[in-house]
């Protein structure tokens, strides 16, 4: 069972213990009966001893399952600590998401932001509360087992005509107390799986938050990329406008063409078949480089 102030925030230092609980009891005859309680924790013998030693009602020892509803008080104490100290761990992570008034808000548009969420806090927590609705379960299986049997015990008594006036009464006492703890286990489990689907429904909005705030973060990212890529576009137009103009004075500015200006005329060279030829082995050696180093690249990734 947890342990510890319930003011103690949500860090992930916080210390808890576990209380383990291993007991046999042995009705040997009236009024004498042995119990074995094994792994103890020195703070757990002095609550039980307390209990058992309480001199109210010592009347009740002639019903050999008196012994039962008074540890069961202890146990259903445990219980109740453990899961309200994790019932305020789960407020305070609902607490600590503030409220958003509009979808605008939700969609993180808002003034306020969201606390980033501790996953390892969250994990932990999520252990507990499994842990805690499990031991609650098992609580009310025993419980509930112990009243069957107690019930068995006065069917028996009745049947053999064992039990006197003062005696059915002790028994009726006896059989109240246990079934008021077999109630309050059963509460106890409801809350326990509520506490453990508040804090399931809290790890899902979490997640589902972040997921948001990264979707609206890969909009703003396209919104960028769109504006680049119009900007890209501008550029590339620029380059088709001016690139037939750049080649042809290029091609105009080598020495195979000749200006005569006294003639008003152009002469070209006899070799311009040279220019064509290099710069047509140097295209294809460009590609063939090109399609070389792209499926050299992606074994590479592959093979990494």
């Amino acid at each position: 069972m947890t342990d510890g102030n319930t003011n103690a925030g949500l860090e992930p230092e916080d210390k808890y213990t576990w209380t383990k609980l291993n007991i046999m009891t042995h009705a040997r005859a009236t009024n004498n009966q042995i119990m074995l309680v094994f792994d103890a924790k020195p703070k757990t013998q002095s609550t039980l001893l307390d209990s058992l030693m309480t001199p109210k009602r010592n009347d009740e020892i002639t019903d050999p399952f008196w012994i039962y509803y008074r540890i069961l008080n202890d146990v259903i104490s445990i219980h109740d600590e453990s899961i309200w100290v994790l019932r305020d761990r789960v407020r305070d992570i609902e607490r600590s998401y503030p409220n958003k008034g509009s979808s605008d808000d939700s969609m993180g548009k808002g003034d306020g932001e969201r606390s980033k969420p501790n996953y390892r806090v969250l994990h932990d927590l999520a252990r507990h509360a499994i842990h805690i609705a499990e031991t609650t379960s098992v609580t009310v299986n025993v419980i509930k087992g112990i009243h069957a049997a107690h019930r068995e015990y006065l069917s028996s008594q009745s049947a053999e005509g064992l039990a006197n006036l003062r005696a059915k009464s002790i028994q009726k006492r006896v059989r109240d107390q246990l079934l008021l703890y077999d109630q309050l286990a059963v509460g106890l489990q409801s809350r326990a799986e509520a506490v453990k689907d508040r804090l399931h429904n809290e790890i899902q909005l979490s997640f589902n938050t972040v997921t948001q705030e990264d979707a609206a973060t890969t909009i703003q990212i396209s919104l960028i990329a769109q504006t680049d890529s119009r900007v890209m576009r501008m550029i590339a137009y620029l380059t088709l406008a001016f690139l037939p103009a750049t080649f042809v004075s290029a091609i105009f500015s080598t020495s195979f063409f000749n200006y005569n200006p006294e003639h008003q005329k152009y002469s070209v060279s006899k070799m311009f078949w040279v220019y064509w030829v290099f710069a047509a082995l140097v295209t294809v050696g460009m590609f063939y480089m090109f399609r070389r180093w792209g499926p050299s690249q992606k074994r590479t990734a592959l093979t990494r």
